[in-house]
């Protein structure tokens, strides 16, 4: 959504870095800043691009692209997934997309661990 609509759009001051994977993340609006903190944390990773809220197949949710030269953000994620849900008594869920097929999620992190996401982003995430 348009910031001039009340949506919260980020973009990076910069270029984004090379060297890295490139992909997206959707999510919960609710949890947005969140999880853009959480990915920049770590150093290893950037949102380049990111929307609190936008539309997909009429849903509202959260958009994060990332580029990633290491997954160290991964772990601290999902333990504050967990931690949100142990709060709160709501479940949500990411998807991660891979280009150039944005269409439908490559894959739910609920049903994959951090592991198991790092390994699919390798394998089948552009690099440049």
């Amino acid at each position: 959504m348009s910031p001039m609509l009340g949506g919260k759009q980020e973009q990076s001051a910069t270029a984004p870095r090379t060297g890295g994977w490139w992909f997206s993340l959707k999510g919960s609006p609710r949890h947005y800043d969140d999880v853009v903190n959480i990915i920049h944390g770590r150093g290893d990773a950037e949102v380049y691009f990111g929307e609190a809220l936008t539309y997909e197949r009429g849903a509202g949710v959260a958009l994060w692209r990332i580029r990633a030269e290491g997954f160290s953000w991964l772990p601290p994620l999902y333990a504050w997934w967990a931690e949100q849900e142990r709060l709160e008594p709501v479940q949500f869920t990411f998807h991660l997309d891979i280009p150039p097929d944005l269409k439908y999620p490559a894959l739910d992190l609920r049903l994959n661990t951090p592991a198991e996401v790092e390994r699919a982003i390798r394998e089948r995430a552009p690099r440049d």
